[in-house]
């Protein structure tokens, strides 16, 4: 039962890595293929295609497939996609043609901003998360201390963490105010 679990997990795990399936291979819709790609802002992938399809006999359309993917880059080299691709976290992999690279890579970078701005926020709560975590720790260890000397180094580890803190506090409100003013 095992085994037959982990052959079918090994399966999908191989069909998930090829860039494409015996049935799209045979299926050939090129154009479609490479209008997906296109939207999805992807680079050519029709060498990865080819070395799929060969296994099948079957040799991409390539003049097809480019036809699709510009159609695709089309709709997605927006001023408004590029921002939400920003905003998203998506890494631009440079496939908007020149004349509408410029207006998408100023949303885009706008929109990256944005997603760096909040990511700056997140990580900075998770820190002080983290060292309120400490410090509670440490006032449990100086109330438990049985020494002076014990006490005294878990009170400058907790001034260590309040310090931190309070320095990550006055970020925090500075990147909120940001936030704010920058607006989506």
């Amino acid at each position: 039962m095992k085994a037959l679990a982990l052959l079918a997990v090994s399966s999908l795990l191989l069909s998930g890595c090829a860039a494409m399936s015996e049935a799209e291979c045979r299926a050939g819709d090129w154009y479609g293929t490479g209008e997906k790609d296109g939207r999805d802002g992807r680079e050519s992938r029709l060498g990865d295609y080819a070395d799929a399809c060969q296994k099948v006999n079957v040799i991409p359309n390539g003049d097809e497939y480019a036809r699709g993917r510009e159609r695709g880059l089309r709709a997605y080299c927006t001023p408004e996609n590029g921002y939400r691709a920003g905003r998203d976290g998506y890494t631009y992999r440079n496939v908007c043609p020149r004349e509408l690279q410029g207006d998408f890579l100023r949303e885009y970078e706008r929109g990256r901003a944005r997603y760096e701005l909040k990511r700056d926020i997140d990580n900075t709560e998770r820190d002080m998360a983290n060292w309120d975590r400490e410090i509670n720790l440490l006032n449990d260890k100086i109330s438990k201390a049985t020494t002076d000397d014990d006490r005294r180094k878990f009170r400058r580890e907790r001034e260590n963490y309040e310090r931190m803190r309070r320095d990550a506090q006055s970020r925090l409100i500075m990147l909120r105010a940001k936030w704010l003013v920058q607006g989506d």
